[in-house]
């Protein structure tokens, strides 16, 4: 069954991780998706070459993630003929998504104002990494630069006197690519209702900013970063807090409503002796003395294994969670009966994680596995009306590759 997108076409001209991440999503949702590459190719293919990730020898995860479900057409601009066939390209798509920086876009005249009288009813979107305006907006960004440093997240989740906490693995492109996906997907709405052209921005810094909202509107008011969490000790509430047990796995629990919560806990602790205790009757006695019931928590979870716990806190109701391995993850029946990971069809065992959104109940789909560079150029060009011996000259010409 198709996506609630499909029929629409998009062209993508980006490389990286966050906003072919994001023209991924639109695939994933039912558009057709054509990605541009240079003739060297997106420098995503290199990064596993170079350690900076995992290596999983010929299953390049990491391209396979951002670039699933596209066709790849292998374009080079600098030709003339190169250019006459983007601009067929563009006249072709609903969508044209990039991240190049702006002096690229200037050189290969790509901006909105040479697009859009190509095709008025355009969808242009752009990634940056601080924003198309102010001191920075020429400067390249990286998820690890502009979201995870510059947006202020490493440094709130890095403890008081603790080792700083390292990012992973474009940690903030894929969250950023989503949320320009869902830009494309508003702005669509408005072009298929007035059939007029508009420009959508995201950039990693807003992308960042947005993660870490609540701690930067309190810092706002307050003139002052809010406290960073203290694993060590509950914060506010023993129901809200992390506990180590005695197979050293951490259990988080998060019982926002009290009231309802306090008894439950206290059976599922064994300790049902606290729950009219008068210490601890009212949620106002709880908070006075929230830091010696963290330690009586503590204590009790500490004494045995997290087998002992889990059906125990499930039974209760409780709300709560194991600190989850990646190979957990994998296995976790929530994740397998919800189809959140993707069946790879060239690699038997591997697994993408498929974009959160679900229509009609229906999960994301992997229709095809990431492209090779230029696999597809023949059949797209067929499908936009150049005959073969069009397509074989512009390949002598090294238009295309």
């Amino acid at each position: 069954m198709p996506g609630p997108l499909a029929g629409i076409k998009v062209l993508e001209f980006a490389e990286h991780g966050f906003v072919p991440s994001g023209a991924a999503a639109l695939a994933d949702w039912g558009a057709d998706v054509v990605k541009l590459e240079k003739p060297e190719g997106d420098a995503l293919r290199g990064v596993m070459a170079m350690g900076l990730v995992e290596k999983t020898g010929d299953f390049d995860y990491v391209v396979e993630i951002a670039n699933r479900n596209k066709r790849n057409v292998c374009l080079d601009l600098r030709v003339p003929e190169g250019r006459e066939l983007f601009d067929r390209l563009v006249a072709w798509a609903d969508v044209f998504i990039t991240n190049q920086l702006p002096k690229v876009l200037r050189k290969y005249r790509v901006e909105p104002g040479d697009l859009f009288p190509v095709n008025p009813r355009l969808v242009y979107a752009r990634g940056h990494g601080q924003g198309q305006r102010g001191p920075d907006s020429e400067a390249g960004g990286f998820d690890g630069v502009s979201y995870w440093a510059r947006a202020g997240i490493a440094h709130m989740l890095t403890a008081p006197g603790a080792p700083l906490v390292g990012s992973r693995p474009a940690f903030g492109d894929f969250p950023s690519g989503l949320h320009l996906a869902g830009g494309i997907a508003a702005a669509l709405v408005q072009t298929l209702r007035t059939g007029k052209g508009i420009t959508v921005d995201v950039s990693l810094l807003a992308s960042g900013i947005w993660q870490l909202a609540p701690d930067i509107a309190a810092t706002s008011w307050l003139g002052r970063a809010p406290r960073k969490t203290d694993t060590a000790k509950a914060l506010a509430s023993p129901l809200v807090a992390s506990y180590l047990t005695s197979d050293e796995r951490h259990l988080q629990l998060v019982m926002l409503e009290e009231r309802r919560y306090w008894p439950n806990l206290c059976r599922a602790l064994g300790r049902e002796d606290l729950v009219e205790h008068p210490d601890y009757a009212t949620p106002e006695q709880r908070s006075a003395n929230r830091e010696r019931l963290y330690e009586i928590f503590r204590e009790a979870i500490r004494g045995a294994p997290l087998h002992h716990w889990a059906p125990r806190l499930a039974q209760e109701g409780c709300v709560f969670a194991r600190f989850a391995t990646p190979e957990e993850v994998l296995v976790d029946p929530q994740v397998e009966a919800n189809g959140y990971l993707m069946a790879h069809p060239r690699h038997p065992g591997a697994r993408i994680p498929a974009t959160p959104q679900q229509f009609d109940g229906r999960p994301a789909e992997l229709r095809r596995p990431a492209p090779g560079r230029g696999e597809h150029t023949d059949e797209v060009l067929l499908e936009i009306g150049l005959a073969p011996a069009e397509i074989a000259k512009l390949r002598e010409l090294r238009a295309i590759h």
